[in-house]
């Protein structure tokens, strides 16, 4: 999978504080299970940002289509499916958004998304950060083909987050960017 961008400057100037850790799923739950209330949005918000999520996920007015919609999450996921999908975004991956490996005549293998077929060639999206980046690789040069069992998400995007700054950017989320939700 590819290595997500560096952590970016949100409009609020916050990056995360940490101390972070490598998350399981369960050491993400136990931070999180508790009563989401009193949550910091400005904070919730600057995360989502600075994780760069928008560099994959459209929420609200912000981010792209490489990865799920966002915006209505908290209709749409319970806290254990969200915090599952970030921990562990290989355990379920949507025909909608994976990937393939592609076994090449010449021995090589490339991972990535068909976006387009060009006639005889097909286009790959090899870098979610980088959509726009694609790989033209001819029919004729493909060996074999599968589904990627692993997800174009990185793994261990939330670890530079301490659990007060998980707690804000799960609320965020949940709330689907209202800062009138009664978690904040």
């Amino acid at each position: 999978a590819s290595q997500p961008p560096p952590a970016t400057m949100t409009a609020a100037g916050l990056l995360p504080q940490g101390p972070g850790r490598d998350y399981t799923l369960q050491q993400a739950l136990d931070a999180v299970y508790v009563p989401l209330i009193g949550r910091d949005f400005e904070r919730g918000q600057a995360m989502f940002q600075a994780l760069a999520c928008t560099a994959c996920h459209r929420f609200g007015d912000i981010g792209s289509g490489v990865g799920p919609d966002l915006t209505g999450a908290g209709s749409r996921y319970s806290v254990h499916d969200l915090l599952q999908a970030i921990v562990e975004p290989s355990h379920v991956i949507s025909d909608q958004y994976g990937s393939e490996i592609f076994e090449l005549t010449d021995g090589s293998a490339l991972a990535g998304r068909v976006v387009a077929e060009e006639g005889d060639a097909l286009v790959l999206m090899t870098n979610p950060f980088a959509p726009d980046d694609t790989t033209r690789v001819p029919r004729s040069s493909v060996r074999a083909r599968r589904p990627n069992p692993v997800s174009l998400m990185p793994a261990g995007l939330i670890n530079a987050l301490n659990g007060g700054e998980l707690q804000d950017l799960v609320a965020y989320i949940l709330s689907g960017g209202s800062p009138r939700d009664p978690m904040f």
